[in-house]
């Protein structure tokens, strides 16, 4: 299946207009611009030694959004001319990023060291980047989810083996959720398709486990060892986990936890993303400087796109499920 999105196609006027991308981060040389139906790098974005590492695509698919390590700030990029047209500055340390799905918004989250080690998540209004509104985190805040109805962010607390949940109505956190009994360091968080569950992997534990839609932890797995990003496959059948320390994508049956399948990948591939057409999966390893894309009905690898710099982390437009973002 192919792609014809006309506000995103009006940027990119150096491409043909059926298409769809995949943007990748990466912490040496900035982002990637790469074809997903001819597996071609069509840009390079140089953000040279800036340490770029989450990132995310607005809705309309006229910007990214990447943070960068070195600079401390959101940097916000035209996909029209590929110049940065905001820098927002937030604190030490910023690394996930999350567009919100429904709403005109975008979080990102940042580290404050000092007497006490805080994190922040802070709101960013995509139509005029300013920040809208912030909330305190727990220790190492990093992965980020919404629910289905887009009322409520989750973001998980490594440093205190937590889970926040935040209520974007009221921008009042609701709950905390302890973790300790169930895993150590959450990392990645996930809502399934249909709203009712969402998983979190536990990468000095080597497990996942799911919860309700209520945030009540209901049963877990053992994973291969770095259990870190994960999503649903879009029909909801399928868990998938990036298991970096072992070097494997493994895939999961959603209703019962047993793994299906697995894919050899490289060394530190934290994130990844199904393409837009849901035919491959997109999976950036940093340590191997390459992305390595495989067919989703056979897994087979099709493409290694190899001599990179550093890469850490991939969206797809239009968007998709991957590790970072949700359709």
């Amino acid at each position: 299946m192919r792609y014809l999105f006309i506000l995103f196609v009006s940027a990119f006027t150096c491409v043909e207009a059926f298409a769809s991308y995949v943007f990748v981060s990466d912490e040496e040389e900035g982002i990637y611009v790469i074809d997903a139906d001819k597996l071609e790098l069509v840009k390079r974005v140089e953000l040279k030694d800036l340490g770029i590492r989450g990132i995310g695509v607005t809705k309309d698919g006229k910007y990214l959004a990447v943070a960068s390590k070195k600079l401390g700030k959101l940097l916000v990029v035209s996909t029209e001319n590929w110049k940065i047209v905001k820098e927002i500055p937030l604190g030490e340390n910023p690394e996930f990023v999350k567009v919100h799905p429904k709403r005109d918004l975008l979080f990102v989250t940042y580290e404050e060291t000092g007497k006490e080690e805080r994190a922040y998540i802070v709101a960013i209004d995509t139509k005029n980047w300013k920040v809208s509104f912030k909330f305190e985190g727990g220790k190492e805040s990093e992965g980020m989810a919404f629910s289905k109805d887009g009322k409520y962010l989750l973001v998980t607390n490594e440093g205190e083996n937590s889970l926040s949940v935040y209520d974007l109505d009221t921008k009042k956190k609701l709950k905390d959720v302890n973790l300790k009994p169930y895993g150590e360091r959450p990392r990645g968080v996930v809502c399934s398709p249909d709203g009712n569950y969402y998983a979190v992997t536990f990468e000095s534990s080597n497990n996942m486990i799911l919860l309700d839609n209520n945030f009540k932890p209901l049963r877990s797995v053992k994973t291969d060892a770095g259990p870190y990003g994960v999503t649903y496959s879009p029909d909801g059948s399928e868990i998938i986990v990036a298991s970096f320390r072992a070097g494997k994508l493994d895939i999961y049956d959603a209703r019962t936890l047993s793994k299906k399948a697995f894919l050899q990948t490289g060394k530190r591939c934290w994130h990844f993303t199904y393409t837009s057409d849901y035919k491959k999966l997109v999976v950036p390893c940093g340590n191997s400087k390459n992305v390595l894309f495989f067919d989703t009905k056979d897994l087979h690898l099709i493409k290694s796109m190899d001599n990179l710099g550093k890469p850490w982390g991939a969206v797809a437009f239009p968007r998709a499920w991957g590790s970072i973002d949700t359709p």
